[in-house]
């Protein structure tokens, strides 16, 4: 194979050629899309870009003199580093995008060198015709620009569920994080790659608890807005198909029935999706514990991998909002779940659909469909809530494993959703990274 020197020239056509990618979304728009991303919340640019600076205004005293003196005092100085400008975050994704894109691009292109630098090694392949060559590097450049595109676009997507396509070289860990206020257990979905659960089990897959005990206390719940819960006071133990959870005689989830209904919905966003079909609550001397609401020794709580909620809007007292289930609240059937999910119950869960915006619920043999009374122009919302709109529907569907499809939408596609057809069927809820 020939090789060639990388020039200014190359570099040039390249960034001529690079993907053009538009965002036609508001500043705006932007910033409540990050905003709502818990990831971003501990982020400085995004925390500098909400809370913009007071500046104050000097008084214009002796202005030649000062500024010279000035200049003169900063030419005397060492080279520092100056604090940077804030700007909206936006700016640096877009910044890492193309250093991405462009440093990518380099690598590609500078693995060629002078013909008279070849060696023993690299002459066995200069039979390779030069246009084979050509067509290889284009294919490899394709094939880069596509994977850096779809990483850009999934960087800048509103999604915050996790679907399959998340999960191609990766496994979830879903746990229940204590909300503030009156709320109950929040979902959330976290993405861990194989490579990292290799390294810290081995070759053999590790089990729900052992997943727990490795991965819940790397969770800083306050920097999230939460309440530290985890992990959970007293001993876990596997029994089976059962789990057992041995209680100490003073704890935080027997104080209250509210306290109560929020350990239990922690435990079931925990364990319910996981190795054991029960769980059981024991002193330490393994009798059943008792529950000061209840009055009675407790029977183990069953396990289900589905339970039929539908799904609203919780924010947590940091501004940050989250995909939820009202209070844990069952239905029957997923024409009810769907149908009831406009209506506010409560001050602390907001209905992701809009009062304005009514439909009807079918069910068919492939799954539900939701016929919108008027035709809905999603670009007459904010993005953000156009994303959860069909996000808290979907997942509504999904505890019936069921797929939903919307109708009467004016738009084909959004957010990468194909709204002609069943959409898929979300993995789980508030899709988070392990830290």
């Amino acid at each position: 194979m020939t090789h060639k020197q990388f020039d200014d020239d190359q570099l040039e056509n390249i960034l001529n050629n690079a993907p053009k990618l538009s965002d036609h979304r508001s500043k705006d728009e932007v910033l409540k899309r990050l905003l709502a991303d818990a990831r971003l919340q501990d982020n400085i640019h995004l925390q500098d870009a909400v809370q913009e600076p007071i500046d104050t205004q000097i008084a214009t005293i002796e202005p030649n003199q000062q500024n010279d003196a000035i200049q003169s005092e900063r030419n005397d100085l060492p080279i520092k580093k100056r604090k940077n400008r804030k700007m909206p975050i936006f700016m640096s994704i877009a910044a890492v995008f193309v250093l991405t894109l462009i440093t990518g691009s380099v690598f590609v292109h500078n693995n060629e060198s002078p013909k008279n630098q070849a060696t023993p090694d690299s002459a066995t392949f200069s039979a390779i015709p030069e246009n084979r060559a050509t067509k290889d590097i284009e294919s490899s450049d394709t094939v880069m620009d596509s994977s850096i595109a779809a990483e850009y676009n999934r960087m800048m997507s509103l999604r915050t569920s996790v679907y399959e396509e998340d999960l191609t070289d990766a496994v979830v860990f879903r746990i229940g994080l204590a909300g503030g206020k009156a709320a109950e257990s929040v979902p959330m979905t976290y993405i861990i790659p194989n490579e990292r659960v290799a390294a810290d089990f081995g070759k053999e897959k590790p089990t729900s608890l052992q997943m727990y005990e490795k991965y819940a206390p790397q969770i800083d719940e306050e920097a999230m807005g939460f309440t530290n819960y985890h992990p959970y006071k007293g001993d876990l133990k596997e029994k089976g198909e059962k789990l057992v959870h041995v209680l100490p005689k003073k704890n935080d989830y027997d104080i209250a029935s509210a306290s109560v209904s929020k350990y239990l919905g922690s435990l079931k966003d925990t364990f319910s999706d996981s190795d054991y079909k029960e769980i059981a609550f024991e002193n330490a001397d393994g009798t059943a514990y008792e529950f000061s609401q209840a009055g009675e020794p407790s029977e183990p709580m069953a396990l289900k991998p589905k339970d039929h909620y539908n799904y609203y809007l919780y924010k947590e007292e940091n501004g940050t909002e989250y995909i939820s289930p009202d209070f844990r609240k069952t239905y029957p059937t997923v024409t009810e779940a769907l149908t009831v999910m406009r209506q506010k119950n409560d001050d602390i869960y907001v209905p992701a659909i809009p009062e304005n915006v009514t439909y009807t619920v079918k069910e068919e043999a492939d799954g539900v469909v939701v016929t919108f009374d008027a035709p809905l122009d999603l670009t007459t919302m904010d993005a953000v809530r156009a994303t959860q709109l069909i996000e808290a529907m979907m997942l509504t569907a999904a505890s019936f494993e069921k797929k939903l499809r919307l109708d009467n939408v004016v738009q084909d596609s959004w957010e990468g959703f194909d709204l002609t057809k069943y959409l898929p069927l979300p993995v789980g809820a508030n899709k988070q990274y392990m830290p």
